[in-house]
C-alpha cells in the first residue's frame, strides 16, 4: 500500500509516519463469494434465511440498510422494512424481506461483481421449498437490473428515496432521519418486533438515535451509514466498470483521452487544438459519453445505479458522496497508469498539493501520493482487511477527484499527451 506524507518540519514532501492504512492487517482480501453459499447448501450448513444471516460475517448485518418502499419485486412497509445488506465492501450485496407474509419473504436475492469480467452477476436463493436453490440469473430481476449488464439500484448521494434515514423533510441534509423512521429504528434495536429477520441486525449501542441525525454503523469510525453505503456500492460499480473498458482493444489509445474528457466535463478546463486534432487522428470523440460508448459502456444505464431501466429518465450523474461515478473510474484509470508508467509518475510526484488525510493528520504533498491516497481505501482494500480499516479510517473527500485531482493535472496530462503523439 501507499504512504502518506506527512511534514514534521520544514522540508517539503519528507517521508515520514506512515500512513494509517498501511498496517498489515488491512491488507488481508478474505471475502464471501456466491461459491461459498453454494458450498453452504451442498454441506447443509444453512436451512433457513436466519440462518443464512447468521452463517454471513457479522459485517453483513452491521452493513445494513432498510428500505420501506422496495423498487424489488417483494412487499415492504414501515414496520417491516426490507433489508439490504452490502457486507465487508460492496462486492456483494443482498436484499432479505423482513415481512413474514410476503410472497417473497423465503427468497433472498443478491448481486455479486464479477472482478475477471467487471459483470454484476444476479442470482436468488430460494428457501421457500424443502431443498434450497440457488437460481442464477433470475429473469424477473432482468426487468429493472438489466440482463446484458446488470447493475444494482441503489439512491444517490443525498437521494435515498424510500429509504430510512433519507431526509423526509426539507433541507440541506440529505441524510436525516424522519421522526416515523426513528421511533421504529430504536423499536427495531430494541427487539421489539416480530420479526425474526430485523432482530438479528447488529446496531451501534452507544448511539442515541435523534430525529434530523443519522445512524452510524456499529464498528465503523466514519459512521454515516447511507453514504458508506454509496462508498462502497459506488466503489463496486466503478471497478466494474473499469474492468470492463480495460478489456476493450480501443482501451490502450482511450486512457489519456479519457481523463482528459473527464477533466472537460468541468467548465473551467478546455480542451486544445493540439490535443483536439490528436483525438480527431484516432478517431476519438471530443465527448465523454461518446468515448464511454466506444469502449463498450452506456453511461446512461451503467452509471445511473439510482435508476431501473424502466426510467424514462436516467441519471449518468450518480453520486457516491461527492464524486461521481465517472471520477471514480477515471481516478482508477489514472492510478493503474501510474503504476506503469515511470515517466508519467516523475510528473506527478513534481505537481505540489496539499491536502489532509482526516484519520491521523496526514499531509500529502504531491500529487502521485494523493492519486494513490484517494485509489488505497476505496479500491486497493477489500475483504476482511477493509472491515478493519473501517474501524479506524476516515475516507472524508477521497471520492472526490475532479477539483482534487483532475483539474490541477488537466495541463501536465494534456502536455503529456501531446508530447507523446508527437514523438509516435
Amino acid at each position: 500500500m501507499g504512504s502518506c506524507q506527512i511534514q514534521k518540519n520544514t522540508n517539503q514532501g519528507e517521508l515520514a509516519e506512515d500512513c494509517i492504512l498501511d498496517n498489515e492487517k488491512y491488507n488481508n482480501q478474505e471475502q464471501v463469494h456466491l461459491s461459498d453459499i453454494r458450498r453452504w447448501v451442498d454441506e447443509k450448513e444453512i436451512s433457513t434465511v436466519e440462518d443464512f444471516m447468521l452463517k454471513l460475517p457479522d459485517v453483513y448485518r452491521k452493513n445494513f440498510s432498510m428500505v420501506e418502499h422496495t423498487k424489488a419485486l417483494g412487499e415492504s412497509n414501515l414496520d417491516y422494512p426490507r433489508i439490504v445488506m452490502f457486507g465487508e465492501d460492496g462486492h456483494l450485496l443482498f436484499n432479505i424481506s423482513s415481512k413474514l407474509d410476503d410472497p417473497t419473504y423465503q427468497k433472498v436475492d443478491g448481486i455479486e461483481l464479477n472482478e475477471e469480467t467487471g459483470n454484476w452477476e444476479l442470482f436468488q436463493v430460494d428457501f421457500s421449498q424443502s431443498k434450497i436453490k440457488i437460481h442464477d440469473a433470475p429473469q424477473e430481476c432482468f426487468r429493472c437490473h438489466g440482463e446484458r449488464h446488470p447493475k444494482p439500484l441503489w439512491g444517490s448521494s443525498n437521494h435515498w428515496e424510500g429509504v430510512f434515514g433519507d431526509n423526509e423533510a426539507k433541507g440541506p441534509n440529505g441524510e436525516a432521519l424522519s421522526l416515523r423512521h426513528l421511533q421504529k429504528m430504536n423499536a427495531f434495536r430494541n427487539k421489539l418486533t416480530d420479526s425474526p429477520r430485523l432482530k438479528l441486525l447488529l446496531w451501534d449501542e452507544e448511539q442515541v438515535l435523534r430525529s434530523g441525525g443519522i445512524r452510524n454503523i456499529k464498528d465503523n469510525r466514519f459512521g454515516a451509514e447511507l453514504i458508506t453505503s454509496n462508498h462502497f456500492i459506488g466503489a463496486s460499480t466503478a471497478k466494474g466498470i473499469h474492468k470492463r473498458i480495460s478489456q476493450s482493444p480501443q482501451f490502450q489509445k482511450a486512457v489519456f483521452p479519457l481523463l482528459l474528457l473527464t477533466a472537460q466535463m468541468k467548465k473551467e478546463v478546455t480542451l486544445g487544438e493540439i490535443t483536439k486534432k490528436q483525438l480527431a487522428k484516432y478517431n476519438l470523440p471530443f465527448q465523454i459519453d461518446a468515448l464511454y460508448k466506444q469502449l463498450g459502456i452506456d453511461t446512461k444505464t451503467d452509471f445511473s445505479i439510482n435508476n431501473s431501466l424502466e426510467d424514462e429518465h436516467p441519471d449518468a450523474f450518480w453520486k457516491m458522496g461527492k464524486g461521481t461515478l465517472y471520477e471514480q473510474v477515471a481516478l482508477l484509470v489514472l492510478y493503474n497508469e501510474l503504476m506503469q508508467n515511470e515517466e508519467l509518475k516523475d510528473i506527478f510526484i513534481n505537481i505540489p498539493t496539499h491536502q489532509v488525510c482526516k484519520s491521523e493528520n496526514h499531509i500529502i504533498s504531491n500529487l502521485f501520493d494523493l492519486v494513490k491516497h484517494k485509489a488505497n481505501y476505496h479500491y486497493l482494500l477489500k475483504g476482511q482487511g477493509k472491515v478493519e480499516a473501517s474501524k479506524v479510517y476516515l475516507p472524508m473527500d477521497d471520492d472526490e477527484v475532479f477539483d482534487s485531482v483532475l483539474q490541477p493535472a488537466f495541463h501536465y496530462l494534456q502536455n503529456y499527451y501531446s508530447t507523446q503523439n508527437q514523438v509516435l
